[in-house]
Formats: structure tokens, C-alpha cells, sequence
């Protein structure tokens, strides 16, 4: 089965890719939420609401509407062809998006992330030719403040709910 692949590279013996969300993907991301619960719950609320294969295929079924009405723009992260995670643009309009992202623990700390949230920054400022991107993370959430600033973010502030935001905007 192929994948549809915008970016691939390489890191620490790692095969990486960056594919469009399909249904028949929605099992390995299922199964990563499931093994990864305790700490993805912590950080991210809608977790919890993905408690079935079915649920996963229905959010995957939205993520690709919202493409389609160009509201978002999500990505599927593969490692050695298994699915890791995943990485989106969510807020999306003509001159902005908000980053988000969640990638399997055994995955974790090996350059990743940064690496997906760099090539991710590109396309958004480059293709998508939006003006800025914003990435929030949670105050105890370190390991996503430090692949915000090796990606060029900048913290800006701290939100309504205590977000720590991060702002990364277009070089003229």
C-alpha cells in the first residue's frame, strides 16, 4: 500500500515520513494513542474522546473535510512505515495556523519532532504563504517548549488558560 508522502528523511536509523491522513491509518494511530494514554491525556484534552478504532477513523474522516474547506492541514508521521504520530496545522485561515502535534513516547527525543515541525514551518510559510504560525504548549510540557525554539519559535506569552505561546513569523 502506498502512501501519499510530502516529506521523508532519515534520523538516527530511523525511515520517517510525512503522509496524508487516510482511513486504513487509523488503527496504528489507535494503537499509539492507546499505549501512549496516560501521557498524551495529560497535554492534550481530546485523547480521552478517541476511545475506539471507529472514533479514530471518523477523526481521521474529519481531518481530510477540514483539508478539503482549507481550515487544516494534517499530517500522518511514520516511522519504519508504523504509524508514530501525528502533526497539524489547526486555526487555519489565509494568514495563519496554530501547531500541533503528538508523537509516540518510543519515538521521543531523538530529533523527530523538530525535524517535522521544521519541514512544517516551510511548507506553511512557503506554500501556504501564511504570514505567522502560533504553537502552544503547556507550562510543565519542556520536551515541546524546546522543539518550538530549535524550530525558530519565539515565546510571546502565556494564554487565557495558561498556554505557553510560541510565535513564529514570515521573514520579510
Amino acid at each position: 500500500m502506498y502512501n501519499f508522502t510530502l516529506y521523508s528523511f532519515k534520523i538516527k536509523n530511523h525511515q520517517v515520513e510525512l503522509v496524508l491522513p487516510e482511513v486504513r491509518h487509523a488503527e496504528g494511530a489507535f494503537e499509539q494513542l492507546r499505549k501512549n494514554h496516560n501521557q498524551l491525556s495529560k497535554y492534550l484534552k481530546w485523547v480521552n474522546s478517541i476511545d475506539s478504532v471507529e472514533k479514530e477513523q471518523q477523526s481521521i474522516k474529519m481531518f481530510q473535510q477540514k483539508m478539503i474547506e482549507g481550515t487544516a492541514f494534517n499530517l500522518i508521521i511514520l516511522v519504519d512505515d508504523q504509524v508514530a504520530g501525528m502533526i497539524d496545522l489547526h486555526e487555519l485561515n489565509q494568514t495563519s495556523g496554530e501547531v500541533g502535534y503528538w508523537l509516540a513516547s518510543e519515538f521521543q527525543h531523538l530529533g523527530i519532532m523538530t525535524k517535522c515541525v521544521e519541514f512544517l514551518v516551510n511548507y506553511s510559510l512557503k506554500q501556504l504563504k501564511l504570514s505567522y504560525l502560533l504553537l502552544r504548549t503547556a507550562q510543565d510540557n519542556i520536551a515541546s517548549q524546546h522543539v518550538a525554539k530549535r524550530a525558530g519559535f519565539q515565546y510571546v506569552n502565556d494564554d487565557e488558560d495558561g498556554m505557553k505561546v510560541f510565535k513564529m513569523e514570515k521573514k520579510q
